[in-house]
């Protein structure tokens, strides 16, 4: 089942649990923190939009990390 408007404004404030922030408009998702998104709610099933949430805020992760590892070689 694709997600509606109302299952994506459910799903805000579980991801800011996790620090993880959502700027919506309607089903449209604008931004995933600070980067720029252009994500539609309605063409995912919400495990498929979490999922692509996560990759959004894993290339953050990956990044942090690769610039800690770099500043103790």
């Amino acid at each position: 089942m694709m997600m509606i408007a109302a299952e994506l404004t459910a799903l805000k404030p579980i991801l800011a649990a996790y620090n993880v922030t959502l700027e919506t408009d309607g089903t449209q998702i604008t931004k995933v923190n600070a980067h720029e998104a252009q994500l539609d709610a309605v063409d995912y099933m919400s495990d498929q939009l979490i999922k692509v949430i996560l990759e959004i805020i894993g290339a953050d992760v990956r990044a942090a990390l690769f610039k800690k590892n770099a500043r103790l070689m």
